[in-house]
């Protein structure tokens, strides 16, 4: 099966499926911004005028030796 590859300048979160502590982000995911590759983390959280919304981390990926 072919490795999925992302279009340029998309991203997919999913739910943080191994969230252990509250400060860890709600959402994890991976994506691609001008040609690089990225990892996406998001909080869900509240806005002071009471909307939800998903904060968001984004930064280049890490790659670490296999």
């Amino acid at each position: 099966m072919p490795k999925f590859e992302h279009r340029d300048n998309t991203a997919i979160l999913f739910d943080n499926e191994n969230k252990t502590k509250e400060n860890q982000p709600d959402f994890t995911g991976k994506g691609k911004f001008q040609g690089i590759d990225i990892e996406v983390a998001g909080w869900s959280k509240v806005s002071q005028g009471g909307k939800k919304m998903i904060s968001m981390n984004i930064k280049e990926k890490e790659d670490f030796p296999a």
